[in-house]
């Protein structure tokens, strides 16, 4: 026996305890081994054997009564644990003395609750033998973890990239990426610091800064393999998230700090005004062409709520430009905000640099695209000339800035000049995306779960140009569905314009005539996304339909359908058609069978002969609830 535990009572759990127990009954008169190890435990207790006495008459079994003596004494012992501090020494001996309680389900919270007391006092050989048991780590909690983490990078990556992933993700943090300019993105913020996987990360980091910094490794590392623009709100909201927290340690040493701090404020209140912009102008004033974090910077910028909020900033100073154009002196104002947008949609391209600079190729092109929006903005009567309109097939900056005028041309109800752009907007589609027109708009395999198409894939350096047009559809969908009088201009547009006689198997829907319906087929067919927008809006219509079927016409004469029947009819034609030709991303099937059973509970039941239910439906009934 070592000479360090001569005296001290031997634990008899494990194979040890086995072996003692069997020396000691061995050795002698077995009820006497038994009776001197009470003594020498202070289990010397008479009452003991009496109560035993009476559980047996009950049927009680001794397992049962020593299970729950053990968890008894357990949740004591880590109660005394917890509540009385120890000095060093006095930790390092009691840690000593049940250290090999870890081998043991039943007793190793003892010492993990300990071990978690003191987590920088974790000896070298426990965080091995931890790290070596996926049982055991598991146990840990985020404490003793970070510890792990510190010596064991593979452990942490493990850990972090599930949840970064899980945030990318999320269909609710997706959907509300896509609303560009609505209200509604004042109270985004406070959700998404909410979001579970976003928690969850900050939880692990607690407040060390090389955990931290790791993660932020791991965001870029996703971001550059991917170039999804949510990995840049995460960068945004992880920043902010230990700056609500009050993280000094690690918002102190986080080089963007000062760059997200004013930005999330302009995002939060929709609106960059004087005092944010010089803030912000202030930041980049810290540095030069040598020593700018480019990386970091152009990450966050690439978060759609940065480049949403700046598209706007644009179009004001444009606007307030437009009744002076010739003599304005605000042009240059206009440099800040196209520098940053440039950043943001080049963000892939800068942190793969060795020696970053911030692309300059397409800057003449963008003043020619904002002097010609001039023109639109003074007169929405004007027509795009075909100069102009060539440089958004090429101009990232030129479409981020249109989307968001087209959309405040629908939220102001101007449907001659919405009507023109978006007949704009579909001719650069493919240019969009990265592909080419001539070749099919959807892979040739087929989703298992609908038999629908699935999706060509977009070139990755196009994916912030197809996220924006993701955005665009769904936000113009929004700003439509919103407005009754648009709704029922485009109702009775495609009652008077819809072929209805068209075979809706073959896929012949012309002539579409109403041009965001036109435009909605045309993403359709190219993106999962214009596909779920489809099927909103003729959900957004068919509820309106219903409203109107107990309105008086007289009542209400801007706003009635002039043939309900019809207008219900055309719904059901485009949600046949789309069922049949429009492409499926099986990554989002099931937020699309949610649209189309909305959908299906949306429909007047006057107009029962055009449900949209399975028994009608041969092209829709695969995403529909039998």
């Amino acid at each position: 026996m070592d000479a360090s535990n001569v005296g001290r009572p031997q634990p008899l759990v494990g194979d040890a305890g086995k072996e003692s127990i069997k020396h000691a009954m061995s050795m002698g008169n077995p009820q006497q081994a038994i009776a001197d190890y009470r003594a020498a435990n202070s289990l010397d207790l008479p009452a003991a054997d009496a109560v035993y006495a009476l559980l047996d008459s009950m049927g009680v079994t001794r397992h049962s009564v020593h299970s729950t003596a053990l968890v008894a004494a357990s949740s004591a012992a880590i109660n005394h644990i917890q509540n009385n501090p120890l000095s060093n020494d006095k930790h390092m001996t009691l840690l000593e003395h049940i250290r090999h309680y870890m081998d043991f389900p039943q007793l190793q919270q003892l010492p993990l609750q300990l071990l978690d007391i003191q987590p920088r006092m974790i000896p070298f050989d426990i965080c091995e033998k931890i790290c070596k048991s996926p049982r055991l780590y598991e146990s840990c909690s985020t404490n003793i973890k970070r510890v792990l983490w510190q010596q064991n990078t593979d452990l942490f990556r493990q850990h972090m990239f599930p949840l970064i992933q899980s945030y990318a993700d999320s269909e609710d943090l997706l959907w509300m990426s896509r609303e560009m300019t609505t209200n509604a993105v004042m109270k985004f913020t406070s959700r998404r610091r909410k979001n579970k996987s976003l928690l969850d990360i900050s939880a692990a980091i607690g407040a060390d800064l090389r955990l931290y910094m790791q993660t932020l490794g791991m965001i870029r590392e996703l971001f550059l393999e991917t170039n999804n623009p949510a990995f840049g709100t995460l960068r945004l909201d992880l920043v902010m998230l230990m700056h609500e927290n009050d993280v000094s340690d690690i918002i102190g040493d986080d080089i963007c700090h000062g760059l997200a701090w004013p930005l999330d404020a302009c995002i939060t209140k929709q609106l960059m005004d004087d005092r944010r912009v010089q803030e912000l102008q202030s930041y980049f004033d810290r540095f030069n062409n040598e020593n700018m974090p480019y990386g970091e910077i152009s990450l966050i910028l690439s978060s759609p709520y940065s480049r949403h909020v700046l598209a706007q900033y644009v179009l004001s100073i444009l606007e307030a430009i437009a009744p002076e154009s010739a003599v304005s002196q605000r042009y240059k104002e206009l440099k800040f905000p196209r520098v940053l947008l440039t950043m943001g949609l080049s963000a892939q391209e800068l942190i793969q640099q060795d020696h970053p600079k911030i692309p300059k190729d397409s800057r003449l092109k963008t003043r020619e695209f904002f002097q010609s929006l001039l023109v639109h903005i003074e007169d929405t009567a004007a027509q795009p000339v075909p100069e102009a309109t060539s440089i958004l097939t090429i101009n990232g900056i030129a479409r981020q800035v249109l989307y968001t005028f087209v959309l405040k041309l629908a939220a102001n109800q101007n449907m001659d000049a919405l009507n023109t752009w978006l007949s704009v907007i579909g001719d650069f589609l493919h240019s969009a995306l990265g592909i080419s027109s001539e070749t099919p708009p959807y892979q040739i395999s087929l989703d298992a779960q609908t038999e629908s198409r699935i999706p060509q894939a977009i070139p990755v350096s196009h994916n912030i140009d197809a996220f924006e047009l993701d955005a665009f559809i769904q936000s113009i969908v929004s700003c439509i569905c919103s407005n009754h009088r648009a709704t029922a201009t485009i109702l009775n547009d495609m009652c008077l314009d819809l072929d209805l006689r068209s075979d809706v198997g073959g896929g012949t829907m012309e002539p579409i005539k109403p041009p965001l319906v036109k435009l909605l087929d045309q993403v359709g067919r190219l993106r999962h996304c214009g596909h779920e927008q489809m099927i909103a809006f003729l959900t957004g219509c068919a509820s309106f339909i219903s409203a109107e079927y107990g309105v008086d016409s007289a009542s209400s004469p801007q706003t009635t359908i002039e043939a309900k029947e019809n207008a219900v009819y055309c719904v059901y034609k485009l949600c046949e058609h789309a069922a049949a030709n429009y492409v499926v991303d099986p990554a989002h099937i099931d937020v699309l069978k949610e649209q189309y059973n909305k959908l299906s509970l949306a429909c007047p039941s006057q107009a029962f002969k055009y449900q949209i239910v399975s028994s009608n439906c041969p092209n829709a009934s695969k995403f529909l609830l039998q």
